[in-house]
Parts: C-alpha cells; structure tokens; sequence
C-alpha cells in the first residue's frame, strides 16, 4: 500500500474507475449524470493505491470566503471513497488525515467537507451553520406577475457575478468560475428578472438519493433581492417543472427570515444540509476574522481576547477568564451547531457577541 500521493497520469483511468464504483455511476457518463468532469484532475485528487492502482481517493479544493469584510483562505474535500474490497482498513482516516495536515499546512483556517460520516466526525468536523428550513411545493406560494424566471446561460455570469458580489457573506469567486460550476448537471441556476433586469438568482440542486428524475431541488445558494426571491419563486416552479423546493437559507439572513415570517410560513432550525466543518487553525481564524470582530467588540475588549490552538484543544481567554474545548466542540461553538457549548462570566459574554460566524451555503462551491 502506497503512502498518500497525487495520482500518476496512468492511474487516472483506473480513478476513474474508483470513482464510478464507490459513487454509482458508469465511467463514460460520469459528466452527463453526475455533473463531474470526463475524467478526474490529477492536481486536486490524493490517493492511496495498492500494487499500483488507486483505491482511495479525497479531492481537495482551495477557496476563501468573505466574512462582512474579513477574508478566510478554506479547504474543500469531495469525492471520498474507499473501494469496496479495502473498506475496514482504516485506509481512509489515513488518508483523510494526511488530507487535514496538508490543508492546514497550506494556510486553510476552516475545512469543509460534502457529507456527513463518522469518519468525518471522528476528525472533529461536525454539522455546523444554522440555518432555517421549509418545504414550498408549487402552488402554496404568491407570485408577483411582473417578475418572471429562466435558466441563466453565459452571457449572464457578469450579471450573476454582481448579484453574487453584493453578499456580504460569500464565496469569493472568479468571473470563469460561473461557468464550469454551472456545467455540472446536478445544479441549475436560475435568475429572477423584474422586467429585463435581473434582481435575484437561485442555485437549485438535486437531492442525492432520490430518483434522477424526481422534480424536487433544494435551494443551495442565492444572491439579490429578498423580496424577489420570496415572490419570485412561483415564476421558478412555473419555469422548471419542479413540484417542490426545499428552502434552506443561514438564519443570518434576518431580512429573508422575516418575509417568510410575515407570511406565516412554518419554519424549522437546522445546520446545512450534506457537509461538515472542521477547525483547521483557530489562530489564524481569528487573524483573518479581525475586521469582523472590530466592528462588534469595541477596542479594549478585542484587545484583551485571545485564542490558541494546542493539538486537538482550543483555547479561548480574556484578561480573567479562560475556558477550553477540543476541536469538535470549538467549531460547533463558533460555527454554530447542536450542543454548542455554553461559556459563561464575562468571556460568555463578550463571545457571544461575535459567535457564530455567518457562513455561506455551500451551493456553486460545492466540492
């Protein structure tokens, strides 16, 4: 068994292979069913093989994100899968934890992961990122008749980039990025347009597990105006077919949550769906997240904090106070998730005023 690596040019057929195994899809229709490349990019993927061929794999993915104005450098994982024949090895926390060192090594200061497994959360990435959820299904929401839906082609990614742009929590995104994510088949992006202007757009994704055909999408990403979206989304099940969306937006996102609140639309909290969250480096976290803490903590009292990061425990001090959390419960402290713990005195105080973070949902980031 090799150690973790990049795989050879000659082993990419035989990835390919892997892939198609371990995620139910056949090699040569990998692009049209599964809105994957052709063939898989030797650069992004780690694996580790046995007599020559690969029989794990992890993708990594550097982005950042934009905090209300602070910048954080992330690391996305996809594609992790183990072969059947050499599951129960620990081959795979392996190579997830060679994963995690070289992603932290790399300056990334948060992980995110698609799933939700116990080899995740035995790496200390858990469910984070609070979230408000409700089912719409077609004919149960008001239109507005002036605003109308279609799907967005290429000449709309300066347009969408724009809306996109205008969040304040969000991926941060090259104009070429639109249009390779908007390829894959499993995601679809619509714009909601006032007239001939756009004012909104929605990323819509299939669920995975239900049929390929079922006409049900959940809501991953959207940008623009709020009101838009809440009375634009009948135009949506009119213009795609779809008989239910399953909404999913930050609870961040108080305007949003308020217009679905004044209609009376039953709302239930949760975490984002299908991806977890690991603390890479809670230092560097919070350097990067200065201008987000500057604007709620006044000078003295962000001057006094402190946080550190000793192997798998997190550190958090004022002048009087210090507490302490393995990594697992640090992110779901500052990510926000269940069984979040519960500082108290003055640190308590002062922390709770800048956690959790707001995070983006995954959507056209998904890795």
């Amino acid at each position: 068994m090799s150690n973790p690596r990049l795989p050879r040019p000659e082993e990419l057929d035989d990835l390919d292979r892997l892939l198609a195994v371990c995620f139910g899809y056949e090699p040569d229709e990998s692009t049209r069913r599964e809105g994957r490349r052709s063939r898989p990019v030797s650069g992004e993927g780690r694996i580790i093989a046995v007599d020559g061929k690969p029989v794990s794999h992890i993708r990594i993915v550097y982005n950042h994100l934009s905090v209300q104005g602070a910048k954080i450098k992330t690391a996305g994982f996809g594609g992790v899968c183990t072969h059947p024949d050499y599951r129960g090895r620990g081959i795979a926390t392996t190579l997830l934890n060679r994963c995690i060192g070289e992603t932290a090594a790399a300056g990334a200061r948060l992980l995110i992961i698609s799933g939700e497994r116990g080899l995740y959360r035995r790496a200390h990435a858990m469910s984070v990122g609070p979230v408000w959820k409700m089912d719409l299904r077609h004919g149960s929401e008001d239109g507005d008749p002036r605003l109308t839906a279609r799907r967005a082609a290429a000449p709309d990614w300066p347009v969408l980039s724009s809306l996109h742009q205008a969040e304040s929590v969000r991926f941060v995104r090259a104009a070429e990025f639109f249009s390779r994510a908007a390829s894959t088949g499993h995601r679809h992006i619509w714009l909601i347009e006032h007239g001939a202007r756009p004012v909104a757009y929605l990323c819509l994704s299939r669920i995975w597990g239900l049929p390929h055909g079922a006409r049900v999408r959940v809501l991953g990403e959207y940008g623009g105006a709020r009101s838009a979206i809440v009375a634009g989304l009948h135009a949506v099940f009119l213009a795609s077919g779809l008989t239910e969306i399953k909404l999913e937006f930050p609870s961040h996102d108080r305007e949003l949550a308020y217009l679905y609140g004044c209609r009376g639309v039953g709302m239930r909290a949760g975490t984002i769906r299908g991806h977890t969250m690991r603390l890479l480096d809670l230092p560097g976290l919070m350097r990067d997240l200065r201008p987000y803490l500057a604007a709620r903590l006044p000078r003295q009292q962000l001057r006094q904090l402190s946080f550190d990061q000793r192997g798998e425990t997190c550190v958090f001090s004022s002048a009087s106070q210090q507490t302490h959390m393995d990594l697992s419960h640090a992110a779901s402290f500052i990510l926000g998730g269940p069984g979040a713990p519960k500082v108290r005195g003055g640190l308590g105080d002062v922390l709770s005023l800048i956690f959790p973070i707001p995070l983006p949902m995954p959507g056209l980031n998904y890795v």
